[in-house]
């Protein structure tokens, strides 16, 4: 009985261990809608593809810019709100804000799963003069 115990636990335990495991690295995409203009917003679409389910909070977006002239900005905003695109894709829409980014700024917009950035995901650009 003791040996049924112990086989039934182990079986248990590989299979654990093996489902995150087996759902292997996501990857995603970012695409600006419209120009990234100094002092305004622009909205990013963003989609995971990964076989394994999505939550909020699990992803964030983050935006990175370097001034023309010393100084950078950091965004980073956790991903709450998920609709699911063509191949039931997880996608979202979020704001970045350039409100206080000067034109010139080189900029990059990606998405973190934890602390990691997600294959694909990275959209560098050009902040445009403000409109």
């Amino acid at each position: 009985m003791k040996r049924l115990s112990a086989a039934v636990a182990a079986l248990l335990l590989v299979l654990i261990v093996a489902a995150p495991v087996s759902a292997g690295p996501p990857s995603g995409s970012t695409t600006l809608q419209g120009d990234a203009s100094s002092g305004s917003t622009v909205l990013v679409d963003v989609t995971v593809h990964t076989t394994a389910p999505v939550v909020a909070y699990e992803y964030a977006i983050q935006n990175e810019c370097t001034f023309p002239k010393k100084g950078s900005t950091l965004q980073h905003d956790d991903i709450v709100y998920w609709t699911f695109v063509a191949g039931g894709d997880p996608a979202a829409t979020m704001t970045i804000d350039l409100g206080t980014v000067p034109q010139g700024s080189k900029c990059k917009v990606f998405i973190l799963h934890g602390n990691v950035v997600v294959k694909g995901s990275v959209t560098p650009y050009t902040v445009l003069a403000a409109v």
